[in-house]
C-alpha cells in the first residue's frame, strides 16, 4: 500500500502526467465553445434562430450537470480509468453525429451524447489529481486546471473561427474527433488507475444523494462555491450572446472574432498571477475578499453594458476581461476549498463541483435566450450586460460571506 503511495505521488510530479491533465481537462471546454463563430452561419444553414441556437449551448450543459454525479460515485466505486477512457469514447462519438448534422434534431442529439462523454472526464479527472498529489501540487494543479479550462473555453473559438473561414461549420466538430482520440491514446498508455482497489467506496444511490445532500446545505462547500457557480453562468452567457454581439453588433468576421478572444485569455492569466501573489500573502480569505470588492465594480460595469453608459467593442472586451481576471483569481482558491473539505469522498465531491458550474453555464446561456424569446426587440450586448451585472452581485456577497481555506 506504502508503494502504491509512493508511485502516485511520484506519478504526480512528472511533466507528463501535470500536461495529460490539462489535455484531458480541457475536452469539455473546447467541445462547449469550439464553434462559437460558427453559430450565426449553422444558423442560417439549418434555419436557426439566435434564441433557439443557443440550445445547443444549453443541452451540453444540462446533460453534462445531469450525469456528472452518478459518474463520480462510479468513478469512487469502480476506479478512474474505466471512466476517463469511456467518457471520451461518446464523447468522439458525439462530435460526429454533430460534424454530420443536416438539421437541427440531429445536431441536438449529437450535443447531447457529447455532453453525456464529458459528464465523465471532469470529476473523475480532478479525483485523479486528488489521488496521486500532494496538497502543494493539487493547488498547483487546481489552478491551472481552473484558468487553463476558462482559456480553452475562450481560446477554442479562434481555432474554431479559422477553421469556420476555410473549411466549413462541420470541420469545428471533425477537429473534435481528432483531437478527443488522441487525448484518449495518450490517457491509455500513460494513464495508470489511481484508486486502489481497497480504497473503493460500494455504490450505494442512496448515501451518494445523502452525502450530496450534506455538500450542498456545508458552507465550507456550497458558500464558498457559490461565487465560482455565478461566474459559470456569466460564462454561459457570454458562450451563447458573443457571437451576436461581437460578429452581429460590431460585424467582425469568424476568425476576428476567435482572435479576439486573446482579451480574454490575458485577463484570465493576469487574474490567476495576481491571485497566486495575494494567495501568499494574504491567505484564502484575503483573496476572496479583495475579489468581493472587485465583483462589486464588475457588476456596476456590467450596468452600465446593460442600459447603454458603455458602447463598443473595446468597452464590451475591456468589462469581460477585467471579469476574466476576477475568474482566474478566484476560481482555484474556491475549487481547492471546497474539495479539501470532503477529501475522503473526492469522487462525489469533484463531480458535485463540475455539476453545479455546468449547470450554472446551462442557466446562463438559458437565460440569454429566455431573455431574447421574451423581448425579441432587446439588443444582444444590452441583455448579456444586465443578466452578469445581476450574477457578479451574487458573486460578490458570496465571497465576502464564505470562509475559504
Amino acid at each position: 500500500m506504502k508503494k502504491a503511495i509512493n508511485d502516485n505521488i511520484h506519478l504526480c510530479d512528472t511533466f507528463l502526467f501535470g500536461a495529460l491533465v490539462l489535455l484531458i481537462g480541457s475536452i469539455v471546454r473546447v467541445g462547449a465553445s469550439i464553434y462559437l463563430p460558427a453559430m450565426p452561419i449553422i444558423g442560417e444553414e439549418l434555419h436557426i434562430d439566435a434564441a433557439t441556437m443557443s440550445q445547443t449551448l444549453t443541452i451540453y450543459f444540462i446533460v453534462f450537470a445531469s450525469f456528472i454525479l452518478i459518474a463520480g460515485a462510479l468513478s469512487d466505486a469502480y476506479g478512474r480509468r474505466p471512466l476517463l477512457l469511456s467518457g471520451m469514447a461518446f464523447f468522439i462519438v458525439g462530435s460526429t453525429l454533430c460534424a454530420l448534422a443536416g438539421d437541427f434534431e440531429t445536431l441536438m442529439t449529437g450535443r447531447a451524447v457529447q455532453a453525456f462523454g464529458a459528464s465523465m472526464i471532469p470529476g473523475t479527472l480532478m479525483a485523479t489529481v486528488r489521488d496521486t498529489c500532494s496538497d502543494l501540487r493539487l493547488v498547483s494543479l487546481m489552478g491551472w486546471l481552473a484558468v487553463l479550462g476558462g482559456l480553452f473555453l475562450v481560446a477554442a473559438p479562434m481555432i474554431g473561427g479559422v477553421l469556420t473561414q476555410w473549411l466549413g461549420w462541420s470541420a469545428n466538430f471533425w477537429f473534435l474527433v481528432l483531437f478527443a482520440t488522441l487525448v484518449l491514446a495518450l490517457t491509455w498508455r500513460d494513464i495508470p488507475e489511481t484508486h486502489a482497489a481497497h480504497a473503493r467506496t460500494p455504490l450505494h444511490l442512496f448515501n451518494t444523494l445523502s452525502l450530496v445532500g450534506t455538500m450542498l446545505t456545508a458552507p465550507s462547500f456550497i458558500l464558498v462555491m457559490l461565487p465560482i457557480i455565478t461566474f459559470f453562468a456569466i460564462q454561459g452567457l457570454f458562450l451563447a450572446a458573443a457571437p451576436y454581439i461581437v460578429m452581429g453588433t460590431y460585424g467582425l468576421g469568424p476568425v476576428a472574432f476567435g482572435l479576439s478572444n486573446v482579451i480574454i485569455v490575458i485577463g484570465l492569466f493576469l487574474g490567476r498571477w495576481a491571485g497566486a501573489k495575494l494567495l501568499r500573502r494574504s491567505g484564502s480569505d484575503g483573496v476572496y475578499r479583495i475579489g468581493s470588492q472587485i465583483a462589486a465594480v464588475t457588476a456596476l460595469l456590467f450596468i452600465a453594458l446593460g442600459i447603454g453608459l458603455l458602447s463598443g467593442i473595446v468597452s464590451f472586451f475591456g468589462v469581460v476581461a477585467l471579469f476574466a481576471a476576477l475568474f482566474g483569481a478566484l476560481a482555484p482558491v474556491g475549487m481547492k476549498s471546497s474539495l479539501t473539505s470532503f477529501r475522503a469522498n473526492s469522487g462525489v465531491a469533484a463531480a458535485l463541483q463540475g455539476a453545479t458550474l455546468l449547470g450554472a453555464s446551462a442557466i446562463g446561456s438559458a437565460a440569454f435566450g429566455f431573455l431574447l424569446k421574451l423581448f425579441p426587440h432587446l439588443e444582444a450586448e444590452k441583455a448579456f450586460g444586465l443578466l452578469s451585472a445581476l450574477l457578479c452581485t451574487l458573486a460578490a456577497w458570496a465571497a465576502w460571506k464564505s470562509k475559504p481555506v
